[in-house]
């Protein structure tokens, strides 16, 4: 029963989100944001050319999947 109340305030008769609620996925969203920005920067402070290697490692993967590709297909 005090489940059931407590959706019943969170909800407004129409179905309509609380100001509560909208509040509170508000701060949920700012605080994951401001989280994953400061774990992004010390990250790449730490590492400064971990983003230039990954993206090197991709466009050799991608380059070596393409010319494998090309060489493989019949030649007329």
């Amino acid at each position: 029963m005090g489940y059931f109340m407590s959706i019943s305030k969170i909800l407004s008769k129409k179905g309509q989100v609380s100001m509560e609620m909208s509040i509170l996925i508000f701060a949920a969203i700012t605080v994951s944001t401001i989280a994953s920005y400061y774990y992004i920067t010390q990250y790449l402070n730490s590492n400064p050319n971990a983003p230039r290697e990954a993206a090197n490692k991709t466009i050799n993967t991608l380059q070596n999947t393409t010319m494998e590709y090309a060489n493989s297909m019949p030649t007329p």
